[in-house]
């Protein structure tokens, strides 16, 4: 009895963990096309574009991102007038132009302009964070650590 509850729990353990890993892929391969066109427009590694982008909107389950098209949890203007939402959090018409509004924002940022090209998911992770877009002190390496699972 023992040994057939441990067979199914790792059973249960190992189906939710291959759910989560064929959760990041799909969102990978749905949106990597995106980001890899963003990526060379904006000299900004595709991997930290879906790295970002999955991970703020857990891979695109959150509430913002299913009500709102936003992915990457961008402030702004929601435009309830076409929501119907109240939200802190930006409207975007389209997941696509959600990521076209991340990718603009760290335009925007002063380390911008010495990052661009740079293939160093973890040092334009660190950047990004630093310039005020996380509080918290292990976002970099948890997005990164997506990175690694689902880039490289």
């Amino acid at each position: 009895m023992k040994r057939t509850l441990k067979l199914f729990l790792v059973t249960v353990i190992c189906a939710f963990h291959q759910v989560s890993i064929s959760q990041e892929l799909t969102y990978f391969n749905r949106y990597g096309s995106t980001a890899d066109s963003l990526s060379f427009i904006y000299g900004i590694p595709e991997g930290v574009i879906l790295g970002v982008g999955y991970h703020e909107s857990a891979g695109g389950k959150s509430l913002v991102a299913q009500k709102l098209n936003n992915h990457f949890g961008l402030a702004g203007n929601c435009r309830e007038d076409l929501t119907l939402y109240k939200s802190k959090y930006r409207y975007f018409p389209s997941v696509i132009d959600s990521f076209n509004g991340f990718c603009e924002w760290v335009a925007c940022r002063p380390f911008y302009i010495t990052m661009k090209g740079s293939s160093s998911d973890l040092d334009w992770l660190l950047k990004i964070r630093a310039s005020g877009y996380a509080s918290d002190k292990a976002w970099a390496n948890r997005v990164h650590q997506i990175i690694k699972k689902n880039c490289h």
